[in-house]
């Protein structure tokens, strides 16, 4: 005869396929729904006579965007130059310095 946890196992696993079954047609109804609504906002409306078209957007001067990348860079490598120098610096000061090491020393 079957025990008290066998039972209890099998009803439970019983309510998770359920519940795994209604989230899975849940999700096909709402996959069903957003696929209506994207072909419903792809037929956009003709543009009325009479208003003004709207001009596109200008490109943007590619010698400035290119100056401005170029600038971007020459900061970033300045930045990691820096950064790399003050790095080498503690790391010096650490070995050179014996009162630095004294106090990084834990005595247990």
């Amino acid at each position: 005869m079957a025990d008290v946890v066998t039972i209890g196992s099998l009803a439970n696993s019983g309510g998770a396929i359920a519940f795994a079954a209604l989230t899975w047609l849940e999700s096909r109804r709402q996959r069903k729904l957003l696929e209506t609504m994207t072909k419903s906002l792809r037929s956009s409306p003709s543009p009325v006579e009479g208003q003004p078209q709207r001009q596109p957007a200008r490109p943007i001067n590619s010698r400035r965007a290119e100056e401005r990348r170029r600038l971007r860079l020459d900061l970033e490598r300045e930045k990691h130059e820096w950064r790399k120098n003050r790095d080498i610096a503690k790391a010096l000061g650490w070995f050179l310095d014996p009162h630095e090491r004294r106090r990084v020393r834990v005595t247990s």
